[in-house]
């Protein structure tokens, strides 16, 4: 039950970002774009909110379930390295740190 947790509070936040990413850049999209500066006002938010909401949510929803598999990974791993310090297992402490640090790269490799 901790692990499922765990991975809907990082799909969760994750998701939140990345919700708020979109926006962002639909909102500065839209004002960028637009040729008369007179009609940019706080309709230019919410367009960029509805734009986001009916046709991205998705990419978005999927997006941070790929990252919150990476980060539930990472924790389990951090967790099983612990335990493998306090047994002092030299060479699975170093698998796991290897792992570690691949998986920190994967996960940035698909955030960014």
């Amino acid at each position: 039950a901790g692990i499922y947790m765990l991975s809907m509070w990082f799909w969760t936040s994750q998701f939140i970002v990345a919700v708020g990413q979109i926006v962002i850049s639909l909102s500065i999209s839209l004002w960028y774009f637009n040729r008369d500066r007179k009609l940019v006002s706080n309709a230019t938010f919410l367009k960029a909110v509805s734009i986001a909401t009916f046709y991205h949510l998705g990419t978005a929803a999927f997006g941070s379930l790929v990252i919150a598999i990476i980060k539930t990974i990472r924790t389990i791993l951090t967790y099983m390295e612990k335990k493998a310090a306090r047994s002092k297992q030299k060479v699975v402490l170093v698998i796991m740190r290897i792992l570690k640090c691949l998986l920190w790269c994967l996960e940035k490799c698909v955030k960014f």
